[in-house]
């Protein structure tokens, strides 16, 4: 069985589906509960609580004495797939016992903690430990797509130490330094021998099904940077605007099929079956940049109760062109070294295991937002949010089924005492139906066999968010 692995963030979602993740592509926003409330709208321009450590590090000047932000959220997603697959020897496979992947989402919990401390009454410090990216599938074994992907999952976590300077009484500048660890686990089914490929003597009806899976594992460390500026408009106006850079990272590990003794092999070219012949682990790289993205923001306190809130996201999703897997070892003498490694198999060259065309494009998120002071105690929240996607109807892939979404949100804040404060906030998304129509593609992105995945995606999400401050 052919499974393929790639390790691309640890907490990177330690989570999240990629349709499960509440920002788009592999991009995550659930790092406040507080923030949750009010869909994340208008955060950069407040600061409420040490959680302003990731939404805009220059406004840690506006909190008065150290404070600790620290929580969770709880993800869960449900995402239907409906559709058929043909496989290498076009040969439909949808009645020949696959189905349709099950729920490929599922539950997560995201964990994020911030700590922030003035220096003086000038310059103020701050930690934050979060999940930035994510996403996770997993198809049930037997998904009539399974020879697209199995199971997706990239996880990450960020320390981020962060400083901010106040200028003077309207504006403060900061930033902060991303140290990011990623981590992921990518795999699919491999069809060596596709039925009724018309072999000579060879009995086809043997090889109905997968023969193998493929898997490809790596992690590895990245560092980027982020600022920002918060401005003190009018006394009831603030506005923030934050920046975040792109991170580069090569996830290192290997490739490997599960089963890797006595492989036989359909060859196109030579119209017969090779082998038996041995597989063995290849060590490979995966290439991966994250998107830079400017956020601005603004609040305007309305009355002495509601302050109201909105946002804009910019996301420069369009570094992001391809997805490959490319050995590092063994890239040459193919067969002649005497096994059938993952790049021999591959049948791309060039040392290549793996390749999926992504070609995403920048996208924009905005949320509007507001928060009603009900009484000394408690404080109400609400918000929604309008996220485009940066996956085209053209480019849309098994691994990450991803349309424009919509999400609603409401939560609360309750007041225990002078120190303690305790937020929950809760949010639904909702995705547009959305159809995929998916080839295998060589390097130079034109079709490489006659497989083929057609179908149509249905996706919802739930989220659930908790989060203590404690001032001291």
């Amino acid at each position: 069985m052919l499974k393929q692995k790639t390790l691309t963030s640890a907490i990177l979602a330690a989570t999240l589906l990629p349709g499960a993740a509440f920002a788009s592509g592999y991009k995550i926003n659930e790092q406040s509960a507080a923030g949750m409330g009010t869909a994340h709208a208008g955060r950069a321009a407040m600061a409420e609580d040490a959680s302003v450590v990731f939404y805009n590090p220059a406004a840690m000047t506006q909190l008065k004495g150290p404070q600790l932000s620290t929580g969770f959220t709880y993800i869960n997603g449900d995402g239907e797939f409906e559709g058929t697959s043909t496989n290498a020897a076009q040969f439909p496979g949808a009645n020949e016992g696959y189905d349709n992947g099950g729920d490929f989402l599922g539950e997560k919990v995201i964990p994020f903690f911030y700590y922030v401390r003035p220096v003086n009454e000038k310059v103020a410090l701050g930690l934050g430990v979060f999940t930035p990216f994510g996403t996770e599938t997993d198809y049930n074994d037997n998904f009539v797509g399974g020879g697209f992907a199995d199971e997706t999952a990239l996880l990450s976590i960020e320390i981020q130490p962060s400083i901010a300077y106040q200028i003077n009484d309207q504006l403060s500048i900061g930033g902060g330094i991303d140290i990011v660890y990623m981590q992921g686990t990518l795999s699919k089914y491999v069809d060596l021998l596709p039925y009724n490929a018309l072999v000579p003597g060879l009995d086809n009806t043997a090889f109905v099904g997968y023969e193998n899976h493929y898997e490809v594992s790596g992690d590895d460390w990245g560092i980027g940077w982020n600022v920002g500026a918060y401005y003190q408009l009018t006394p009831s106006t603030t506005l923030g605007l934050t920046y975040r850079s792109e991170i580069d990272i090569e996830l290192e590990g290997d490739s490997e099929f599960a089963d890797q003794s006595g492989l036989l092999f359909y060859s196109s070219a030579a119209s017969t079956v090779i082998g038996p012949i041995d597989s063995r682990a290849q060590a490979s790289k995966v290439p991966l940049t994250t998107p830079e993205s400017v956020r601005l923001s603004v609040t305007h306190q309305l009355t002495d109760e509601l302050l109201l809130q909105a946002g804009a996201t910019w996301t420069g999703w369009s570094s992001f062109k391809n997805f490959d897997v490319i050995a590092t070892e063994n890239i040459s003498g193919g067969l002649g070294d005497g096994f059938a490694d993952p790049s021999d198999l591959s049948g791309l060259g060039n040392g290549y295991v793996g390749h999926i065309q992504e070609e995403w494009k920048d996208v924009w998120a905005g949320a509007l937002g507001a928060t009603y002071q009900l009484n000394d105690k408690v404080a109400l929240r609400a918000g929604y949010a309008y996220d485009q996607s940066p996956v085209t109807d053209e480019y849309r892939t098994a691994r990450v089924p991803s349309s424009d979404r919509q999400w609603l949100t409401a939560g609360a804040q309750y007041v225990v005492d002078a120190n303690w404060s305790l937020d929950l906030g809760a949010a639904y998304l909702f995705m547009d139906a959305m159809s995929l129509s998916e080839v295998n593609k060589a390097l130079d992105n034109s079709q490489k066999d006659a497989a083929s995945l057609q179908g149509e995606y249905e996706i919802d999400v739930f989220g659930l968010a908790f989060q203590a401050n404690y001032r001291f």
